[in-house]
């Protein structure tokens, strides 16, 4: 797929098949901003009976990421791998960037050639394994939106689906992450064969005590663990 039909795609995904249609269309219309219209997160589809844990190591290159990006005012692209475990459960424990200070952009993740081809083997190396890949990136604090999936993203999401036959046809799943300068850890998923985005909103961390929920999409879950006294 072309990168404009992959744009035209997601657009008429979040218009025609989501309960929030209408305020989609009239998003796209009113802000008129390209790829970089802004999803708003509380309207994407629940996963339903899903749940993504991370390792500990890979919880904190993440908290690491979002660090950097709040330091630069870049997005830092990364790459996360793991299993399904289970029906609908993911573990990622690995981790990859190979970003620098030097290719880091504002309003763009730059997946170097280092990175694709360190995803490359480990996807010939991998498939019909229940692998998962997750392609991620993070955004900074420099609009009133960044803790938003933009429209762009969604069409990365799609076209990275659909261009590899891997991933299209699923001998190894895809997901997504954006980590947003607050510290949520935002997962996303497109389904294609149903043509729709899903997200995560059950997330932990495996720690030695056991699992530890994440924050994501401003749902403060890892606050409310705390304040309920589960630790």
């Amino acid at each position: 797929m072309t990168r404009e039909e992959c744009v035209n795609k997601a657009k008429d995904i979040m218009i025609n098949k989501n309960p929030y249609g209408i305020y989609h269309k009239y998003n796209f219309d009113t802000y008129n901003y390209g790829e970089m219209t802004p999803i708003n997160s509380e309207t994407i589809n629940n996963m339903p009976n899903a749940t993504i844990i991370l390792s500990d190591k890979v919880y904190g290159s993440l908290q690491a990421i979002q660090d950097v990006t709040n330091k630069e005012d870049k997005e830092v692209p990364f790459f996360l791998y793991g299993r399904e475990t289970a029906n609908n459960t993911i573990e990622f424990d690995d981790f990859f960037t190979n970003s620098n200070r030097d290719n880091r952009q504002s309003t763009e993740a730059v997946f170097n050639q280092i990175m694709i081809d360190d995803l490359t083997r480990r996807i010939d190396n991998n498939l019909n394994s229940n692998f998962v890949v997750c392609h991620g990136h993070s955004h900074p604090s420099i609009s009133k939106f960044h803790q938003n999936f933009s429209l762009g993203d969604f069409a990365s999401y799609i076209e990275m689906n659909q261009n590899n036959s891997a991933f299209r046809n699923k001998q190894i799943e895809l997901t997504s992450c954006l980590v947003t300068s607050t510290g949520d850890i935002n997962f996303l998923f497109y389904d294609n064969i149903g043509d729709n985005f899903y997200r995560f909103t059950n997330v932990y961390v495996r720690k030695e005590n056991g699992l530890r929920p994440v924050n994501c999409y401003n749902m403060n879950q890892e606050e409310n663990y705390h304040r309920t006294g589960r630790r």
